[in-house]
């Protein structure tokens, strides 16, 4: 609930939230629902009701209004709906706010009326319904984590996140525990506590009879071992002052708590729930997670009470820290460790032997076989591939690939995985621990994983390249591990140059473009098609590298050399279409690197007249003709209107990537015509921009930052309506630099909305962004030392300042190194850089001028001001 919340008040804009509540009311109330305030094009439609059932019996409004319940948003909606369909008997008011508390029943109360019922749900109760109905749904949850991708993660941890203790010398008392599996009860009279071995699920049922046996007149604990189906509960029979009473009878006619330990999948707490009579109570332990309560693993503090028990030495800290990142939180573990220490182990070999914690002994069974033990023959396939991979992590699509979306479910059904993004399936840390412990994936498996692989990433060769990028990023170890064993497959390779920065490259590794180009005319089959491929994206991963390592002049100057590539490609007999258009795209993209803007635009128009126009060089012609010297604004308008009406007609054959440089190349146009289009297409084009950000792609973070920027020295005051897009982001969250700096660059211009602490914690998430690059470019650096001078950390920022070098920042450098020595009273310099700044506003920076003169400005104020007040104390730069 409390993950759900936040997200569901951020959402936006207004069409989005539209579309995800007509989805989630259809799903809640399971009847089709028709979306009626949203256009094809993704505009809002006036004058309308937001969604409607077939027979107009049920309708409802959406709104995302941040003071919903303040003022009378809610009455005139419940009129609007009145108005429009008069014989609606259901009205649904859905808001994305939190209500003040009473706040919705007095206004049902106040609005009751003869055959009609209105119901409102604010973001709690959105949460509360999904949490409470939907949970159960695979299909509903992955129909409405498209809105919110955290949903697939809280529905992945309710199925596995376990962990209580039985009452005992090392028991922690845990009211949070006790207080949920009360609440679960209160809503049904048949739980299932369920997780992984060694997770706690028989201790959380003792300890909540110990805890509840007043509430009962009597508390009955069986082996699930002897219970195979409903039905043999009629046969248990359980002694009572010389009676023999049978246990079925027991919970229909007393207040009857029974706990079924280990119980077996088939035992369905739904049909158990009809055996319970007034007050009486079921509770399943199991492993399996469907229709159950997970237990939540151990917080830190719990985690640190658990291995410190029975009186040993306090853990030293790094030593706990090294603990809780292989054994996570998980109960059994954690003992073992602690029943070590207290048998003489000292805490140093404790660190050392975290490495090998699937082999610590319970009795005489291993870790790893009482947490994996009775799974290998239902799990083996589906934990191989982690075995396989070597880490805990493996792409979502990959796995769904491999071992089918069965696979994938199996292991969550089995409380194996831990939250994570939406593309990444994770098992948790002990989990992968136990793994390594056993050998789980034979050579023959092995082969099978490292083909399929090969062909996943043969199926996203052509596809959204964001979804390569997560595979190759998430995949990158055993990729290059693959590579530097000689498996040197293009497919391999392919997916690599998408998982390396520019500077990462392993140019080693990969292949002399020019004979991969030549051999590509002895080749056929697919494998020719990904070596076509790999030549291309080997020729721009170098120029890439080249730019960072060499400089811009001599990776163009190389850059050039290898034009004669292409030349070798086109000739290349018995091409398709669609890699003829690649081929010429690929070459337009080198000679608009090179500068060479109009020779780029006559062959991007030279795919546009093929048999496959690709959208992405409509995209490149919009950057070009958007700008001198290739300029050409009724051209950049016709093609951009032409793309928009692909996004806003589903976006068949146009890729995300397309979509968010679209979006972005009209902020850098800065023109009447590229301003219009994107406020025409504004909520279109902000609910693609939402989508990508909620999924992490560094290039929706790119988008919204060029946004930013705009809006933050053309109209400020829109800034503060982007801030909830990403509000629950964290920088370590994003993949690559480029996605973390704007991030942080976002931050920073959020912050100017702002004042007192709310600006700091703005500015304070910036840093966050800007300390976790790699490898900062010179913007970077200078968008990180403006946060500091906002934050008043003068001398950190003249620091970055001083050592950027690059000479298209040299007016903007000027500019923060006079803020800065202003800050730090260093007049003389602050004058000096300010008259740098407005000596270098020149040409395309012109417009910033007027910002520069201000900056001196007030350079040559507050000099006047302390020449009033006497000689002041100057602060020595570095």
């Amino acid at each position: 609930m409390e993950r759900l919340v936040p997200n569901i008040e951020a959402m936006g804009p207004g069409p989005l939230f539209e579309t995800f509540g007509t989805r989630f009311l259809s799903r809640l109330l399971d009847i089709p629902l028709v979306q009626r305030g949203v256009s094809v094009r993704g505009n809002p439609i006036g004058r309308t009701v937001d969604a409607t059932a077939l027979n107009d019996s049920t309708v409802a409004e959406f709104s995302t209004d941040k003071g919903y319940f303040a003022g009378d948003k809610p009455m005139s909606d419940l009129a609007h709906l009145a108005h429009r369909h008069p014989s609606a008997k259901q009205i649904y008011l859905v808001s994305s706010q939190v209500a003040p508390i009473g706040s919705i029943d007095a206004f049902v109360e106040a609005n009751k009326s003869h055959g009609r019922s209105v119901h409102v749900l604010d973001a709690r109760r959105i949460a509360e319904e999904i949490v409470d109905r939907l949970m159960v749904s695979d299909d509903a949850i992955d129909d409405l984590s498209e809105f919110i991708p955290v949903l697939a993660t809280v529905r992945d941890e309710h199925a596995l996140d376990l962990r209580a203790p039985r009452p005992g010398s090392r028991h922690i008392q845990r009211p949070d525990v006790d207080a949920a599996i009360a609440e679960a009860l209160g809503r049904s009279p048949c739980i299932a506590i369920s997780g992984m071995g060694g997770v706690g699920k028989s201790e959380a049922a003792a300890a909540y009879v110990e805890t509840h046996r007043s509430e009962y007149v009597q508390t009955i604990w069986l082996d699930g071992a002897q219970i195979e189906r409903i039905e043999d509960l009629s046969a248990v029979a359980i002694r009572r002052a010389g009676d023999a009473l049978n246990v079925v009878g027991l919970l229909n006619n007393r207040r009857c708590l029974l706990v079924i330990d280990d119980a077996r999948v088939n035992l369905e707490p739904a049909q158990l729930s009809n055996l319970c009579g007034q007050g009486s109570h079921i509770i399943l332990t199991r492993r399996v997670a469907s229709n159950s309560y997970s237990l939540p693993l151990l917080t830190e503090n719990e985690s640190q009470s658990l291995l410190e028990a029975d009186d040993v030495d306090p853990c030293p800290r790094p030593i706990f820290e090294k603990v809780l990142a292989t054994a996570g939180g998980h109960p059994l573990s954690l003992a073992l460790i602690n029943a070590a220490v207290a048998n003489g182990t000292s805490w140093r070999d404790i660190a050392i032997d975290c490495e090998e914690i699937g082999k610590f002994t319970d009795g005489d069974i291993r870790l790893y076989e009482r947490i994996l033990g009775r799974l290998r023959s239902n799990l083996e396939g589906e934990l191989a591939v982690f075995a396989w991979a070597d880490q805990p992590i493996c792409d979502t699509g990959f796995l769904r690939y491999a071992i089918r979306p069965v696979g994938v479910r199996n292991l969550q059904l089995n409380a194996l995985t831990a939250v994570d993004r939406a593309s990444v399936l994770r098992l948790h840390e002990i989990v992968f621990a136990a793994l390594r412990g056993g050998s789980w994936c034979s050579d023959a498996r092995a082969a099978e994983l490292e083909d399929a692989l090969e062909l996943y990433i043969a199926s996203l060769s052509r596809g959204d390249t964001h979804n390569l990028q997560t595979v190759a990023a998430t995949h990158r170890r055993t990729l290059e591990a693959r590579i530097a064993a000689g498996d040197r497959r293009p497919a391999y390779l392919y997916a690599l140059i998408f998982a390396w920065e520019a500077a990462d490259a392993d140019v080693p590794s990969l292949p002399d473009p020019n004979d991969l180009a030549r051999a590509i005319r002895d080749a056929s089959g697919p494998t020719r098609d990904m070596q076509l491929l790999l030549v291309i994206e080997t020729v721009e991963a170098l120029f890439r590298y080249e730019r960072e390592i060499e400089g811009s002049t001599e990776a163009k100057r190389k850059y050039r050399e290898r034009l004669s590539i292409f030349d070798i490609l086109e000739r290349a007999p018995g091409l398709n279409s669609r890699q003829r258009a690649e081929i010429i795209h690929h070459r337009g993209k080198l000679h608009r690197s090179i500068g060479d803007g109009a020779e780029a635009a006559k062959l991007f128009e030279r795919v546009l007249e093929s048999e496959v126009p690709l959208s992405e060089a409509k995209l490149q012609l919009v950057r070009l003709y958007s700008k001198e010297p290739n300029r050409n604004v009724e051209r950049a308008q016709q093609l951009t209107e032409e793309l928009v009406a692909s996004i806003a007609a589903g976006g068949e054959g146009l890729s995300s990537s397309v979509t968010l440089g679209l979006i972005e190349a009209l902020h850098w146009a800065r023109e009447d015509w590229s301003n219009k289009i994107f406020e025409a297409n504004y909520d279109l084009f902000m609910a693609h921009v939402s989508r990508g950000l909620l999924a992490g792609i560094p290039q929706a973070y790119e988008t919204l930052a060029s946004i930013v920027r705009n809006w933050a020295w053309t109209d400020p005051s829109r800034l503060e309506m982007l801030s909830g897009l990403i509000d629950t982001a964290s920088a370590h969250d994003i993949r690559e630099d480029r996605g973390r700096g704007a991030y942080a660059e976002i931050q920073q211009k959020l912050a100017k909305t702002r004042s007192g602490e709310a600006a700091d914690k703005h500015l304070k998430l910036a840093l966050q962004g800007f300390e976790a690059l790699n490898r900062p470019s010179a913007y970077q650096r200078r968008n990180h030392a403006e946060t500091l001078l906002e934050l008043g950390r003068f001398l950190e920022a003249d620091a970055i300042l001083r050592n950027i070098v690059d000479p298209e920042s040299l007016p903007f450098v000027a500019f923060s190194l006079s803020k800065a020595n202003l800050g730090l009273r260093n007049f003389k310099e602050a004058l000096a850089f300010a008259d740098e700044a407005v000596a270098a506003a020149e040409g395309r920076n012109a417009r910033f001028k007027p910002s520069f003169l201000e900056q001196r400005a007030a350079v040559r104020s507050e000099m006047d001001r302390s020449a009033l007040d006497g000689p002041s104390v100057t602060i020595k730069t570095p």
